[in-house]
């Protein structure tokens, strides 16, 4: 049963290599048979099935956009863990790994599969915790700090899930996650649970202000794990937006216009943070920071009503593959240039400037394709200020071109190994470089009404051939190309010390600041504590105080004659009809 396969295998590939020792055995070969049938599922349509002995009665089955994911998730986990069997191979460590691996692989597939609540959210829940597995895995004291940040986040993210689900099944009076999306456009509270989710999932999805812990935890996690953290787990919460975003079906604006201002703010500002790191791998975190912020801002214009979500989910779910196989290709990159000599490294630099375009949109890429497809529902929306919107999608080219060029700088500085032995685990990566670029760009993975109603009569080679579409995608690179060749002939003394050894602002810069107001309302406790302590201190003078006072013969004298006043009926009465009349005004 292929659809029980896609997430037993996974369990077994951990609990089969969990005992490998370090330097014998490749586990990579079992983790790619383990990912095959999510390949399969991703690449036909299969009916679904119910198994009602499965956690609360499993429904599953795929629609158009988890079927595009899982295909790209399918991709990254086999591409990663036959990269893993030999990047890791001398890792005293590699057991767990692999254990964690597998779990973690497990989860991505199960949660992309499932069509119920409760089996949804036991998948995701279980891709999450086990990917702490992966960010600690290198013990150091970096790791130790990214993990415990990840796994902070990653439990409030869990408490405004489940949050989210539950009010979202009682609105629907179903667990089906089909049914969840028409509920909640037809209930009073649906803005407020899709608030509820987008916090959620939003930690995933790196959103602002959530996104502070994928710059610590991409660069402390092992090459191949960074490479489905951003690649594959990342789309987890966009796919946990989608079955709660109600797309084509309400008119939210205010949601509608918080999450294209949170999605191009990323976007656009994650790319200014990037520039300023010296680690390729933090460097590719805020950049996958950005692109999702793109993907948050069109799923945003998608609650402002007008665009059929049968049309534009998909097309998100397709520019997301594009993301995922560039940037895995990115993160895998980053071991290639001090292990890579002789004439591949020719093709190495081949492939990343490649992935860098396919991110960047350049021309004859399948990212040209998939910012065309988003950028066409621009023109099918009355959303307030599209034109503007425009100009930043087309501003976002530029701006992430910039910041992959910064990149592969780094990158640059890596001195190459004098012999020109080449790694096995090239391999697996130029696996991924052709079958990634090769399925973004293919026909059959979007609906036929889509497809016609981008392309018309014409077919995807004229699309790509056409002058214009060239030129739009090329002018934002060749001007990016220009700055930075008169950036590099100049060489002025402020770029000579342009930063090598420490970022300007440090990785997961938002949780600085979290931490520093939480100093300062620590100090404000602890101020309060000894003020409490030193009251107690003078507890009996102070008691003192006040039976000398009470023990006054003129104040005995006073309370008397008060307690003789308030007895009198007069007195009673008329306090009486001062209060209830005062009740009366307070509560009209």
């Amino acid at each position: 049963m292929i659809w029980l396969s896609v997430i037993i295998l996974p369990l077994l590939a951990a609990l089969l290599t969990s005992r490998y020792p370090s330097g014998r055995r490749n586990a990579g070969p079992i983790f790619v048979l383990a990912s095959l049938p999510a390949v399969g599922l991703g690449l036909a349509e299969v009916p679904g099935i119910t198994l009602d002995w499965f956690i609360l009665g499993t429904q599953f089955s795929l629609d158009t956009p988890r079927r595009i994911i899982l295909l790209l998730t399918g991709i990254l986990w086999a591409s990663s863990g036959l990269f893993s069997g030999t990047y890791l191979k001398d890792d005293i460590r590699r057991g767990s790994f692999n254990f964690y691996f597998g779990g973690a692989m497990a989860g991505n597939f199960g949660l992309l599969i499932t069509e119920d609540a409760a089996s949804f959210y036991t998948f995701f829940a279980l891709m999450t915790f086990a990917s702490y597995g992966l960010v600690i895995h290198s013990q150091t004291a970096a790791a130790r700090k990214a993990a415990k940040t990840y796994l902070v986040m990653a439990i409030i993210g869990e408490l405004f899930i489940i949050s989210a689900l539950f009010l979202a099944v009682q609105s629907a009076g179903s667990m089906l996650l089909s049914d969840l999306p028409p509920a909640l456009a037809n209930a009073s509270n649906g803005p407020f649970i899709f608030l509820l989710g987008l916090i959620g999932f939003g930690v995933k999805v790196g959103a602002i202000p959530l996104y502070f812990w994928l710059p610590l935890a991409h660069p402390a996690a092992p090459v191949p794990a960074s490479a489905v953290l951003s690649g594959a787990m990342i789309k987890a919460g966009l796919i946990g937006w989608m079955h709660l975003a109600p797309v084509g079906l309400v008119d939210w604006p205010s949601l509608s216009l918080m999450m294209i201002s949170l999605g191009f703010t990323a976007t656009l500002g994650a790319v200014i943070i990037g520039l300023l790191q010296v680690d390729p791998k933090t460097n590719l975190a805020y950049s996958s920071i950005s692109q999702m912020g793109l993907m948050t801002a069109f799923l945003g214009i998608g609650l402002y009503g007008g665009i059929p979500g049968s049309l534009l989910l998909p097309a998100i779910a397709l520019y997301a593959f594009n993301h995922g196989t560039a940037k895995a290709l990115l993160f895998l990159g980053t071991a290639l240039p001090g292990k890579v000599g002789g004439y591949w490294r020719i093709l190495m630099w081949l492939g990343l400037g490649l992935a860098v375009l396919a991110i960047a949109g350049g021309p004859l890429t399948g990212g040209l394709w998939t910012k065309y497809l988003l950028k066409t529902f621009l023109s099918k929306t009355s959303l307030p200020g599209i034109d503007v919107f425009a100009y930043l999608l087309t501003l976002s080219a530029v701006t992430t071109t910039l910041l992959l060029s910064r990149f592969l700088h780094i990158l640059r500085q890596v001195e190459s190994p004098k012999e020109s032995k080449t790694p096995s685990f090239i391999l697996p990566w130029f696996f991924l470089l052709l079958a990634g670029g090769w399925w973004t760009m293919s026909p059959t993975l979007l609906p036929e009404g889509l497809m016609y109603q981008i392309l018309g009569e014409k077919g995807m080679m004229a699309f790509f051939w056409n002058p214009i579409t060239i030129w739009a995608a090329l002018w934002p690179i060749i001007l990016t190309a220009a700055t930075l060749v008169v950036v590099f002939t100049l060489k002025s003394s402020f770029l000579n010390r342009w930063i090598k050894e420490k970022p300007l602002i440090p990785p997961g810069d938002f949780l600085y600041v979290i931490l520093w107001i939480g100093n300062l309302f620590e100090k404000q406790i602890q101020k309060v504590i000894a003020f409490m302590h030193s009251f107690g201190e003078s507890r009996h003078s102070a008691e003192k105080i006040i039976y000398k006072f009470i023990d006054n013969k003129k104040t005995i004298q006073i309370s008397t004659q008060a307690e003789s006043l308030l007895r009198r009926w007069e007195v009673v009465g008329i306090s009486f009809f001062i209060f209830f009349v005062a009740l009366f005004f307070l509560l009209r």
